[in-house]
C-alpha cells in the first residue's frame, strides 16, 4: 500500500502555483486551458526528423533511414540536455517570454528543416529543436499542473494524466506524418507544424500575462565546455548505434572515432563536474540515491522492450508488404492502450496500491505484447493480429512512464529534481531507444545473413516445394512473353526472394522469443527486487516541475 495519512497528505501540498498568474485577468478558466493545450499539441508533434515520412525522405534526398533516426534520437537528446540549462534561465524570464522564444525558434529551425537538401543541417537542427522543446516542455508542465493534479498536488495523480496525454498525441506524429508525405510531400510535415506553431504564437502574446524582457542572456551562469562535452558524448553513443550496422562497425574510421570519443569526453564531463567550485552544470549525486539509479536502468530496460516495433516494421514490410502509411496506422491502436494505462494509473493512486504492482503490470504488458508477437508472426499473418500488441504496448508504456517518474524521485533532495529529469529523459527516450535499435538491427542482420544460408542449402530439384515455387514461376514468366534465358532467371530470383522472406520470418521470430524469455525473467527480478522495500510514497511536484 502507499502510505497515506493526515500529517504526509498536508506535507504532499504541492507549491502554490496558479493558471491565472500565467494569463490576463480577462482570460477565462476555459479558455486558459484551450490556449495551453493549443501551445502543447505543436510542442509535442514537433521533431526535427519524422520517422513517418522516412521512406518519401530517403527517397528524395539520396539518403539513408539511419539518417533520419539519427536527426530523431538527436532530438532527443537535446531536449534531455536542455534541463540542464532550464534553471539558469527560470529566474530571469517569464513563461511567456520563453515560450515565445522557444516557439519562434523552432519555427525558423523547421523551415530550414523543410527547405534544405543536406541531412547534416537536418541533423542539426534536429537537435536544437529538441532542445528548445526541453524548454517549453518544462514552462508548459508548471501550467497545467494545478489543473491536472488538484486532488491532492502529487506527481501520481499528474502523470497518470499527463502522460496519456502526451503519448497518446506523439502517436498521432507518425500518422500524421506519413499521410501529409502520401498526400502530398515529406516537407509539408514542416509547414504543417510551422502553421500550429504560428498559431500558438498567436495565442500567447494575445492571452498570456505581460512577458518582462531578458535582462540578459545567462551566458556565464552557464558551463558551455559541459554543455558540449555531455552533447559530444550523446551523440557519438547515438552515431555507433546507429550506423555501427551500415558501417561495419570497427572496420569504418568513423566509428572508432566516435567510439573514442564517448569514453574521453565522458571522463572529462564527469571529472569537470566533480572539481566544480560551484554548482556543477550536471549533478552526479542524483545518481547515489538506489531509487534513481534503479529507475534509469529499468527506464532503459522497458523502453529496449519498446523497440520491438523494430521487428514488427519488418514483419509488416517483408512478410505482410504493407505501405509505410498503413504501418504508421498500427500506431493509433496504440491510443485505447494509451488511456487505458492512464485510468490504471489513477485507479492505483486513488486506491493507494503499491507501486511495485503498478511496475510490474507494465512490464507484463510489454511481456504479453511480445508473445502476441511471437505466436502471431507467420506466413499467413493479418494486419489485424498487431492490433493487440500495439495496445498492450501503449498501457505498459503509460503505466512505467507513470510509475518510474514516481519512483525515480523518492529520496532525493529538492534541488536535486530538475537533474532528475535530465537523467529520466537521457536513459528513456535519448540513449535506449537507439541503442536498442542497433542491437536488434544488427541481431536480426546476422541472423538473417546465418538462416539464408541454412534454408538455400537445402534448395535443389530434390526439393518438392522449391522446384514446385520454381516450375510456377517459369511457366508464367513464359506466359508472359519472356523469353527461356529470362524466365529462369525471374523464377530463380522468385526462390530466392521466397528464401529471404522464410529467413526473415524465422529471424524475427527467434528475436521475439528470446525477448519473451527474457520479460518473464524479468518479471520474476521485479516480484524478488520491488517487493522487498517500503512502499513509495506519494510525492508532490517539485521545482524540477514548476516554477
Amino acid at each position: 500500500m502507499i502510505e497515506r495519512s493526515e500529517d504526509l497528505e498536508e506535507s504532499l501540498i504541492m507549491p502554490s502555483v496558479d493558471i491565472r498568474s500565467h494569463f490576463r485577468n480577462w482570460v477565462p478558466h476555459w479558455l486558459r486551458m484551450i490556449v495551453a493545450f493549443t501551445i502543447l499539441v505543436p510542442i509535442l508533434l514537433i521533431n526535427g526528423a519524422y520517422t513517418g515520412s522516412n521512406v518519401d525522405i530517403v527517397g528524395a534526398m539520396g539518403i539513408l533511414s539511419e539518417d533520419i533516426n539519427m536527426a530523431f534520437y538527436a532530438s532527443a537528446t537535446g531536449m534531455a540536455i536542455a534541463y540542464l540549462v532550464v534553471p539558469r534561465v527560470r529566474p530571469i524570464a517569464t513563461a511567456k517570454t520563453v515560450i515565445l522564444i522557444v516557439l519562434l525558434a523552432q519555427v525558423i529551425l523547421s523551415f530550414f528543416c523543410a527547405i534544405t537538401k543536406y541531412i547534416e543541417l537536418i541533423l542539426f537542427c534536429s537537435f536544437w529543436i529538441g532542445y528548445f522543446k526541453g524548454f517549453s516542455m518544462s514552462e508548459l508542465v508548471s501550467i497545467l499542473i494545478p489543473e491536472l493534479s488538484r486532488h491532492s498536488g502529487t506527481r501520481n495523480e499528474f502523470y497518470s494524466k499527463f502522460y496519456p496525454i502526451t503519448l497518446g498525441i506523439g502517436q498521432l506524429s507518425m500518422v500524421l506524418t506519413a499521410e501529409l508525405a502520401y498526400q502530398f510531400q515529406w516537407q509539408h510535415m514542416y509547414y504543417f507544424m510551422i502553421v500550429l506553431l504560428l498559431i500558438a504564437m498567436v495565442a500567447v502574446v494575445i492571452c498570456m500575462a505581460y512577458a518582462k524582457k531578458l535582462i540578459r542572456l545567462p551566458i556565464r551562469e552557464i558551463d558551455w565546455i559541459s554543455f558540449f562535452l555531455i552533447s559530444v558524448c550523446f551523440m557519438a553513443i547515438l552515431y555507433v548505434a546507429t550506423y555501427g550496422k551500415t558501417n561495419d562497425w570497427f572496420a569504418s574510421k568513423n566509428i572508432i572515432f566516435a567510439t573514442i570519443l564517448i569514453p574521453v569526453t565522458g571522463w572529462i564531463f564527469i571529472h569537470r563536474q566533480l572539481s566544480a567550485d560551484e554548482t556543477p552544470f550536471c549533478d552526479l549525486s542524483v545518481l547515489k540515491n538506489r531509487s534513481s539509479r534503479v529507475s534509469y536502468l529499468f527506464s532503459f530496460i522497458f523502453m529496449f522492450f519498446a523497440s520491438f516495433n523494430t521487428l514488427m516494421s519488418a514483419y509488416t514490410t517483408n512478410i505482410l508488404h504493407l505501405g509505410s502509411t498503413q504501418v504508421s496506422e498500427l500506431y493509433l491502436y496504440m491510443i485505447p492502450g494509451v488511456i487505458a494505462g492512464g485510468f490504471i494509473s489513477y485507479f492505483f493512486y486513488m486506491h493507494a496500491i503499491r507501486m511495485a504492482w503498478l511496475i510490474f503490470i507494465g512490464f507484463a504488458c510489454f511481456t504479453v505484447a511480445t508473445a502476441l508477437l511471437y505466436f502471431g508472426v507467420n506466413p499467413n499473418g493479418m494486419y489485424s493480429d498487431l492490433y493487440l500488441p500495439m495496445f498492450m504496448r501503449g498501457i505498459g508504456m503509460v503505466i512505467l512512464f507513470v510509475a518510474f517518474g514516481v519512483y525515480s524521485v523518492q529520496g532525493l533532495k529538492l534541488k536535486q529534481l530538475i537533474y532528475n529529469a535530465f537523467y529520466v529523459i537521457a536513459s528513456r527516450s535519448a540513449l535506449a531507444p537507439a541503442i536498442a535499435y542497433g542491437i536488434i538491427i544488427n541481431w536480426l542482420y546476422r541472423l538473417q545473413m546465418k538462416n539464408t544460408m541454412l534454408l538455400s542449402q537445402t534448395v535443389d530439384f530434390q526439393n518438392p516445394l522449391a522446384v514446385s515455387k520454381f516450375n510456377t514461376s517459369l511457366k508464367n514468366a513464359l506466359a508472359q512473353g519472356w523469353s527461356m534465358e529470362d524466365a529462369h532467371q525471374i523464377a530463380t530470383n522468385a526462390v530466392y526472394t521466397t528464401i529471404q522472406s522464410e529467413a526473415t520470418l524465422v529471424s524475427i521470430k527467434s528475436i521475439l522469443g528470446w525477448m519473451l524469455i527474457f520479460g518473464l525473467v524479468l518479471l520474476v527480478i521485479i516480484m524478488l527486487y520491488f517487493f522487498q522495500f517500503k512502499p513509495v510514497k506519494l510525492m508532490k511536484v517539485g521545482n524540477d516541475m514548476t516554477n
